[in-house]
């Protein structure tokens, strides 16, 4: 935010997830210095939570990483001539949330084809090592995928996650 004060520019471009200081903490000190730059998030975070905590602090869009370079582009543009540009998953979400759908209900549109799979794999009981052995994934990759998982979903912890895919008959 002090670069932003001293040398203005035409739009701030933000991850959720930064070393640091997160997208999140960096938008609370624009606010706190009064700096009104757009803010544009890109980032990997689906989630309604995290969308929600953007856009209390006046992000002017969001772009998933997933987003090809023609949206990503249309994006910036947007934002930066004073308009507001969301993602199509970002704004299926806004729709949904403001019509009165939990996430929940089209989260599952979210995960991958391979989420999904580990997502049975923990069900089954298997630890991050077992998954990485039977996907041919390195455990790190599984880790990672996990991690991301209860992100979208807005959960704490595998036994949520299992419950959420029970429930959401996913498993």
């Amino acid at each position: 935010p002090a670069l932003l004060a001293e040398h203005p520019v035409d739009i701030v471009l933000l991850d959720i997830s930064m070393p640091v200081l997160d997208g999140i903490g960096v938008l609370k000190l624009m606010q706190e210095k009064g700096l009104t730059t757009p803010v544009l998030m890109l980032t990997m975070h689906a989630g309604l939570r995290e969308l929600r905590n953007a856009l209390a602090l006046g992000i002017a869009g969001y772009v998933l990483k997933d987003a090809s370079r023609e949206e990503l582009v249309a994006a910036i543009t947007t934002v930066a001539k004073g308009g507001n540009y969301f993602h199509d998953k970002i704004q299926q979400q806004m729709l949904d949330y403001f019509r009165g759908k939990k996430a929940s209900d089209n989260i599952k549109d979210q995960l991958s084809e391979r989420e999904i799979e580990i997502i049975k794999e923990i069900a089954a009981g298997g630890s991050s090592k077992d998954i990485a052995q039977r996907l041919f994934l390195s455990e790190h990759t599984v880790r990672t995928h996990r991690r991301n998982i209860l992100h979208k979903l807005g959960l704490h912890n595998a036994a949520e996650l299992v419950h959420l895919a029970t429930e959401k008959g996913w498993i």
